[in-house]
């Protein structure tokens, strides 16, 4: 019996331990990174929004019609890439890593030949119990940098807000129109249904 109570203590903490991993998963996307996650393909939102002026909608085109903006399908890409080769230069990205963009689009048009999707990596991560709705912002009027952070001038996106309940409701708090819909917008139920 003694020894089953030298043993217990050690027991629970690996069961906590196991619980605790099961419960949070080691593969998390890039949560509160500035960095931004290692993509398939080094996607630059620079030379996409920035300097041809890519409109967010244009790729991200569910974004006012769904809870969620949608990720370009290779199909997407490939209706400017059949036609835009890129340049055979190296460029430099913002941590100074250098990239060949020919080469990138090649690899878009690997996948396309695979017919197999970009397995892109999520950038902005909200647990399973918080019902965001794109649509709704979008129609509200907000613009994507508002949450987003300057996309157009990032080569690899990174998140920029911490989009957490905190920082979720000083929002509400700053835009809502009257105490009415202050109260509707602080309303647990907003978010989490």
């Amino acid at each position: 019996m003694r020894g089953l109570a030298k043993f217990l203590p050690f027991a629970l903490l690996g069961v906590l331990i196991l619980t605790g991993l099961y419960f949070y998963p080691l593969n998390r996307p890039a949560e509160s990174s500035t960095i931004g996650p290692t993509q398939p393909i080094l996607f630059s939102h620079k030379i996409h929004a920035g300097e041809n002026k890519i409109a967010c909608e244009y790729c991200h085109s569910y974004v006012s019609v769904s809870p969620w903006p949608g990720i370009p399908s290779v199909q997407k890409c490939m209706g400017c890439h059949n036609q835009v080769a890129g340049r055979d230069v190296e460029y430099v990205l913002d941590d100074g890593s250098k990239i060949n963009i020919k080469n990138e689009i090649a690899k878009v048009k690997e996948y396309w030949n695979k017919k197999t999707p970009i397995p892109w990596v999520k950038v902005h991560y909200l647990p399973e119990f918080v019902h965001f709705t794109h649509k709704r912002h979008i129609k509200r009027g907000f613009q994507c940098a508002d949450c987003h952070g300057e996309v157009q001038t990032m080569d690899v996106v990174h998140k920029v807000n911490k989009l957490e309940m905190g920082w979720c409701l000083g929002c509400h708090e700053q835009n809502a129109k009257d105490h009415q819909e202050l109260t509707q917008l602080k309303d647990c139920l907003t978010c989490h249904y």
